[in-house]
């Protein structure tokens, strides 16, 4: 019985850790976790896989649509929140089962500065 009492009094303290870590273990990096506040998962930004690039990187073209210089991709923008350039792109390595974000990866979503265009 006492086992049994003593058991009852270490398992939540055991649970309780195992939560603890399992949660801080799932949160993901990032290096600019203010991104992650208003662009959408959809863009890899989880995966830390958005960045801030200079407008030279890009051809920006009419009806919201911008040619990245880098992989000749054309694709639709939206307008950032803090008015600068962003980029979301990365490629999965199953190898190493991680998120590569690299100059040539595929470009899930652009911002750019709402500039009255």
């Amino acid at each position: 019985m006492k086992m049994l009492k003593s058991l009852s009094l270490i398992l939540p303290v055991i649970l309780f850790s195992f939560l603890y870590v399992s949660i801080t273990k799932t949160e993901e990096y990032h290096s600019n976790p203010g991104l992650k506040e208003w662009i959408p998962a959809t863009c890899c930004v989880t995966n830390d896989c958005c960045w801030e690039i200079q407008e030279s990187e890009l051809i920006l073209l009419p009806n919201q649509e911008a040619e990245i210089k880098s992989t000749g991709q054309v694709r639709k923008y939206q307008f950032s929140h803090d008015q600068k350039f962003y980029r979301c792109a990365c490629d999965y390595d199953n190898v190493n089962k991680a998120w590569n974000r690299h100059q040539g990866a595929n470009t899930r979503c652009l911002f750019v500065p709402n500039r009255g265009m």
